[in-house]
């Protein structure tokens, strides 16, 4: 009888849990620099060559290894953390299954020297493609020093599906924020060929916050402060005028673990509801401390992904905490009558005190229609021109077509605003209802589109440089997309890569906005993967456009109506926002005539 069951060697089971453990170099700089941390460093070092393909070094002051242990820990399932089957369900370290070190060993060349507390000499012990090369001793300090060296060599096939180098240092330096900004009592450096990137000394939470993820959140960060018997949530959480579009700065971390939650992640948005545009999101550090029993971290091969037992209790007190958090720092009413909720949680205590609803900043005099019909709609090119002859024409000749529902010459249009968001005004067929903000969307969007393509080569000067707010991750992003953002007018200077100088705009973007216009370049870089599909005059124009549309909630008069509907439809484009969205809805007399029926 054939036998087909056979026993998988040792080197292939490792490289098998290498792809589910270790999938870029990322991965690696993750699995060793939680074990510094377990091994209880208060200083960790990173050195990073090529994006991690030719090196990954991390070096810590921890506890060190013993020569037996140095050699055991290479085994599959070796561990310091896990003896009885009860011990995973009571787990506060970040390393526990013992994999990280021979999947490690299995795709590449690995050197650790390590020594403990009083040791007069070190152990050095190698592994090449999972196979023991050497072990022998070595004078070096306490602590660990792990080398990885050409990641993937022996596995061409997951060598080449890597991505771009600055593609791969992004991912490295996630992985390596997450870790900092969960121990702000380990000073922590990072450096990628030979520069340094990251710095960070011993530091309170916020300065850890403010130096992982820039300058620019010092003013804008609530302390969080919730204790029930449940959990315990500190942390930040983002004054409502800091949410942005850009969903970079949102973390979850329990037990100093981090985790992603998109469940929890609503919640913190509930707590802002009617305080923040609906496609933006706040910048959040929230730390839980909870009982490990009631969770469990071993659901995927990361550990980001972790069950919580009374998920749907801790969703409410996310919420209704968040919301007492602004109420208490005079962003948000200290009663919340939408949200009954809020006002009934037993966990808080209430403020008497109810302070005024934030209002939306603005300059009072400015009017985007009065620079719209001056600059664009009063002066129509011949194109435009002809689109709007074109939809009047179809509108007085055609009841059927869609785009034909253009409401008559102006004087005559009966136009009124509803909520202060819908434009309506009745037509041929029914009624045109125009979203009031898509459409100014769509109408700037034109108008850049034509700045951009007519001043491609021209650069404003800036009196006085300065230098940009960024994190840096987004730096190193900027400085790969140096070559795309001159193209469209932006002067960058690079000398000191962790903080670029803003030397020139394009000619008709306002200085104050330039620095947001970037972080949305930076932003599509991020979505995209490193690379940029779409056109970067187009995402220019889109972050213009976006910025300078009027919202919902700006009540406008008869004439800047009409002028808003003429200049939509001269377009040519009406129907849509540049992101896709329908700006135009024809709601038919027939539809109508149905709700009385």
């Amino acid at each position: 009888m054939t036998e087909i069951i056979k026993l998988m060697p040792e080197a292939l089971a490792n490289q098998i849990a290498a792809g589910e453990v270790i999938q870029r170099p990322a991965s690696v700089v993750k699995e060793l620099v939680e074990n510094s941390v377990d091994a209880g460093a208060d200083k960790i070092t990173v050195n990073i060559k090529d994006a991690g393909r030719t090196l990954i070094q991390v070096i810590d002051n921890g506890c060190g290894m013993s020569e037996r242990d140095a050699l055991k820990s290479f085994e599959r399932h070796a561990t310091s953390k896990i003896y009885k089957t009860d011990d995973l369900f009571c787990i506060y370290t970040k390393g526990f299954r013992g994999e990280a070190l021979a999947s490690i060993s299995s795709v590449a060349e690995v050197e650790l020297k390590t020594a403990q507390e009083g040791d007069q000499t070190g152990t050095q012990v190698i592994f090449s493609g999972g196979e023991f090369i050497s072990q022998s001793p070595v004078s070096t300090p306490k602590g660990t020093n792990f080398a990885v060296k050409s990641l993937f060599f022996n596995v061409p096939a997951r060598r080449k599906f890597l991505k771009a180098d600055s593609t791969e240092f992004q991912h490295i330096i996630t992985e390596f924020q997450r870790v900092a900004l969960t121990h702000p009592m380990i000073e922590f450096c990072l450096y990628h060929n030979s520069q340094t990137v990251y710095s960070l000394p011993k530091a309170s939470l916020k300065q850890r916050i403010i130096a992982v993820c820039g300058k620019n959140l010092n003013q804008d960060l609530i302390p969080v402060d919730i204790d029930t018997s449940i959990v315990k949530i500190t942390g930040f959480t983002g004054k409502p005028q800091a949410a942005k579009k850009r969903n970079d700065k949102q973390y979850f971390f329990v037990n100093n673990r981090y985790m992603k939650n998109p469940y929890f992640n609503k919640a913190v948005l509930l707590a802002y509801d009617k305080l923040i545009s609906p496609d933006t999101a706040p910048p959040y550090f929230l730390y839980f401390e909870i009982d490990p029993r009631t969770i469990d971290v071993n659901v995927h091969p990361t550990k980001t992904e972790i069950n919580f037992e009374n998920a749907g209790d801790i969703f409410k007190l996310i919420q209704a905490g968040i919301r007492e958090t602004l109420s208490k720092n005079d962003v948000a009413p200290a009663i919340d009558f939408d949200n009954a909720l809020a006002a009934s949680m037993p966990y808080f205590s209430k403020s008497d005190e109810i302070p005024e609803m934030p209002r939306e900043n603005f300059n009072p005099y400015y009017n985007p229609f009065e620079s719209t019909r001056q600059s664009y709609a009063a002066d129509y090119s011949p194109r435009e021109k002809n689109n709007l002859e074109n939809w009047q024409k179809l509108y007085q000749s055609q009841d059927t077509f869609f785009s034909a529902d253009k409401p008559t010459v102006e004087g005559e249009k009966k136009i009124i605003q509803v909520k202060e968001k819908y434009i309506v005004s009745p037509i041929k067929s029914g009624l045109m209802i125009i979203d009031q903000y898509r459409a100014h969307y769509r109408i700037l969007y034109n108008k850049y589109l034509l700045q951009i393509d007519n001043n491609a080569d021209s650069i404003q000067k800036l009196l006085y440089p300065e230098k940009l707010l960024l994190d840096t991750l987004s730096s190193s992003m900027l400085y790969d997309l140096r070559d795309e953002v001159l193209s469209i007018g932006f002067d960058l200077d690079f000398t000191d890569m962790t903080s670029p100088v803003l030397k020139g705009i394009p000619p008709y973007i306002d200085k104050n906005e330039a620095e947001e216009v970037l972080n949305d370049i930076i932003d599509n870089y991020k979505e995209e993967h490193g690379s940029i599909q779409t056109s970067i005059k187009d995402i220019l124009a889109k972050s213009l456009a976006r910025r300078q549309a009027i919202k919902a909630g700006r009540q406008l008069n008869a004439q800047e109506m009409n002028g808003l509907i003429d200049d939509l439809f001269a377009t040519g484009e009406p129907n849509y926002s540049p992101d896709g969205k329908t700006a135009v809805v024809i709601l038919p007399v027939e539809e109508i005539e149905k709700k009385f029926l």
